[in-house]
């Protein structure tokens, strides 16, 4: 079941506000080992991202687009089709970027460049899938859906649901993507909004709220009255699920948590800054997206956050040289922005490993999108749906300026690795898939990986 508490408490009829947690019955499923819960931002990339122009970019001097190199490389770059700030055609510096020996990027992910010494891109991850759906809920729960419907919970749910929320008020954020939460404590279920002022209406008050003397006693009523005996007319816990509902979406609203996104006010200074900052002009926006991820990640809002970088990337015809490009191009510039953010803030800790270090520190940031396009361009110059796709991780706990995996110069299939050192392998390794990138970040991270029966991949984990 997909899961949106605003809707729910709309529905029951609470004005409030929109969001919905379990009360303190529910507890932690696992007790992380991590001394300080490990933040994570996910970045969904909406469409199916052509790979060849960010995180598995070839040579054009290797790959040229004549005849004799698509016959032989089953690969067509199509630099030379491209909008001008990308088009250049010869010049490996100009399409693509060396970061070191092992690593280049290409042209759209120019914006990233200079936050790669933080990054790992991750090749040859199999996506078994090339339907949208499906390939989206298997990246976004690290499990293969059962049909359509999505088979496990989301990232963040499950890792919530393994913290516990503590002092968080989101503690699991979701933006403009799907959040799941299959028989995990209700707690962790994604808060979701499809934009920054939609998350506004859900943490202010609303136009139809009772004037502060009625809240007051409404309150005050809500305080004295007895609850019903649980045992005979509470058994299933909906009207405790409701009363807990109820006390949280109050206390969201006291909050004033609203003040931390308020992106488009023009009469707030600070809000000002970040907009200018991240060149916010929507409340849809990725700049948008990408300022409620670093505001929910510096000021402890949320643990974990998720957030739609790009859309449009299903482009099957004439559209794939600029969309492609321009679509892109503008999610790695909000990542950019997010990722210079959190290298420059300090983290709040006053004392113990975290003291002293950035929120870059102790933040994990997850790239991905459903699928990859074809590394040949079709007769209508677009690209069509490819099973072997890339993702990137930044920041804490992954390694930094390096590549695990590895796609083939003949049609980009999918090498093994070794799942220790990340060594390229053509028998007895293992492949990238999904759900053992997301057994690898739990296991970094201290999270127990049992449920998904997915072994983590070491060479994924830097200590």
């Amino acid at each position: 079941m997909q899961h949106n508490r605003r809707a729910f408490l709309k529905t029951m009829g609470l004005a409030t506000t929109g969001t919905m947690l379990m009360g303190p019955w529910n507890r932690p499923l696992i007790a992380a080992t991590n001394p300080y819960p490990r933040n994570f931002i996910f970045c969904y990339f909406n469409g199916g991202w052509d790979q060849l122009l960010s995180l598995d970019p070839r040579d054009p001097k290797k790959f040229t687009d004549s005849t004799t190199s698509i016959k032989n490389y089953q690969t067509q770059l199509g630099y030379n089709m491209l909008p001008a700030k990308f088009n250049d055609g010869v010049a490996i510096n100009k399409n693509n970027f060396k970061i070191n020996n092992a690593l280049t990027i290409g042209p759209a992910m120019a914006p990233m460049v200079k936050h790669m010494d933080v990054g790992c891109v991750v090749r040859g991850v199999m996506m078994d899938t090339v339907a949208h759906d499906i390939g989206r809920r298997y990246f976004i729960t690290g499990e293969m859906p059962a049909g359509l419907a999505a088979k496990g919970s989301s990232w963040g749910t499950r890792i919530v649901a393994q913290e516990g929320e503590g002092s968080y008020e989101i503690p699991n954020l979701v933006l403009r993507v799907e959040t799941y939460n299959k028989n995990l404590p209700s707690f962790a279920t994604g808060l979701k909004a499809t934009s920054t002022n939609d998350l506004l209406k859900t943490l202010q008050k609303g136009p139809d709220a009772l004037k502060s003397e009625y809240q007051k006693l409404l309150d005050d009523y809500r305080i004295a009255s007895k609850n019903c005996d649980p045992t005979v007319l509470d058994e299933d816990g909906m009207l405790a699920l409701v009363q807990t509902a109820q006390k949280k979406a109050s206390s969201l609203v006291k909050s004033d948590l609203g003040k931390y996104f308020d992106f488009l006010n023009t009469k707030d200074a600070a809000m000002k800054t970040i907009a200018k900052r991240y060149g916010i002009t929507s409340s849809t926006s990725p700049a948008a997206q990408a300022a409620l991820a670093y505001q929910a990640v510096k000021h402890q809002l949320a643990q974990c956050v998720t957030i739609e970088l790009a859309r449009g990337l299903d482009t099957h015809v004439n559209n794939w040289a600029d969309d492609q490009t321009n679509i892109q191009y503008e999610g790695w510039k909000a990542l950019a922005t997010l990722v210079q953010d959190l290298k420059t803030t300090p983290h709040p800790a006053t004392s113990g490993p975290l003291q002293g270090k950035m929120l870059i520190d102790n933040t994990t940031i997850v790239c991905f999108s459903e699928f990859a396009r074809t590394p040949k361009i079709n007769s209508k110059d677009g690209r069509d749906h490819f099973l072997i796709s890339s993702c990137l991780l930044l920041g804490a706990g992954v390694p930094h300026k390096t590549v695990i995996g590895k796609t083939a110069d003949v049609g980009m299939s999918g090498y093994m690795v070794n799942p220790r050192t990340g060594a390229t392998m053509t028998t007895g390794g293992t492949f990238i898939n999904p759900q053992n990138i997301l057994a690898s970040l739990l296991k970094g991270a201290g999270y127990d990986t049992s449920d998904l029966r997915e072994n983590p991949l070491d060479c994924l984990i830097r200590p």
